[in-house]
Parts: structure tokens; sequence; C-alpha cells
């Protein structure tokens, strides 16, 4: 059995991030990010709960792929809270090949949005990324949530991204697409994005 989710919805954010209707969450203690041995549906529905759709993607229509690296936060029982999760992606952007480290899953439980969760996982995996050596991240997410990345430092890709689907189509992404510097000096360039790969 894979310790992965299957293949399904899973971009870098939804509402799973937003802060929650009813007021920020009760003061809690601050939170120490762990890098987790896995991340599964058990694990996705212990953060979000039951649901066919918890990211808010199901109409683009299109197949995520897993994360392969995760990072989240557990509350003082031990309930795993918030996810962010990393894989590498093959991009070709202008002509030009390179690789970006994609983030994806970042999920926040209802109870605990708008406590600084997300900042954290994400600011965890960020770094982790690059001890790993990448120079740019790269995510989509709801047009929403845009405002929340570049607050992290993620900048918009401007142009049409195109992505892998199963049976080798092709599908214009329809999600926001953002970039973040992962080393100084670090430039986006110029171009379509094509994604060889999955989005993740």
């Amino acid at each position: 059995m894979s310790d992965r989710p299957s293949p399904g919805p899973h971009p870098a954010g939804s509402s799973p991030v937003e802060p929650p209707p009813g007021g920020p969450p009760p003061p809690t203690a601050p939170s120490a990010v762990e890098r987790l041995e896995r991340y599964t549906r058990v694990e996705q529905q212990e953060v979000l709960g039951p649901g066919a759709d918890p990211y808010g993607v199901a109409y683009t229509g299109l197949t995520f792929l897993p994360k392969e690296i995760h990072f989240g936060v557990r509350a003082a029982d031990g309930r795993l809270v918030a996810h962010a999760g990393l894989l590498p992606l093959p991009l070709t952007v202008g002509g030009t090949d390179l690789t970006a480290i994609g983030v994806g899953g970042v999920c926040v439980a209802p109870d605990r949005r708008g406590g600084g969760l997300a900042r954290a996982v994400v600011g965890a995996a960020l770094d982790h990324a690059r001890t790993l050596g990448h120079r740019r991240a790269l995510l989509f997410c709801r047009p929403p949530l845009a405002a929340f990345y570049r607050g992290l430092g993620f900048r918009e890709v401007t142009g049409e991204v195109t992505v892998e689907q199963p049976e080798g189509r092709l599908a214009v992404m329809p999600l926001r697409t953002l970039w973040a510097p992962l080393s100084a000096g670090t430039d986006w360039p110029e171009g379509p994005v094509r994604l060889r790969s999955l989005p993740m």
C-alpha cells in the first residue's frame, strides 16, 4: 500500500488555508513544524475532515500528482493540523529546460486557521528545498489565495502554463501559477511555461 494519497486535487492551496469565518482560532503555543514520514488520505482527512473535494479544485478536471516530501504541525493531542508537500518538477520555460520544486497540498485544519500555520509549513518546506539545491519553487492555487502566497515571496507567472495529463493529453492550467526564488539572483525565464509532468 502506498504511503501517499492517490493522485487527485492537491494543488498548493484552496479554502484549507483561509481564515475561519468565525474569527481567529483560540490562542495556542507556538507549534513546531516536523518532517512527516507519510501523508496519506488518512492524514489528509485528519487535517481537513472527509470530503470529495477538500481543495476546491475539482472543477478544473485535472489530475494532480501526490507530493514526495511532507511537513506538518501537530496539536498538543498529536492531531495533525497543517501540511505542505514538495515534489520536483521538470519544466520548459521559453525554450529553457529547468527543474523547480513544486509546493502543494497546503492545508490547515478549520479550527486552526488564521494562526500562521500555513506560513509555518510552507516556510519549512521552502527551507528544506534550499538544502536540496533547488533555486525556484512553483505552486498552483485558486485566485483568492494568490495574495497570501505573494506575502510569502511568491510572484505570479504571466502567460499560458501548459501541463501534462493522463493519456498524453495537454491542458492549460486554469489555476494561478506562482513561483519564488530560493537563492539570490535567481530569475524566471520569459516565455510560455510547459510542465513536463502532471501538476502537483
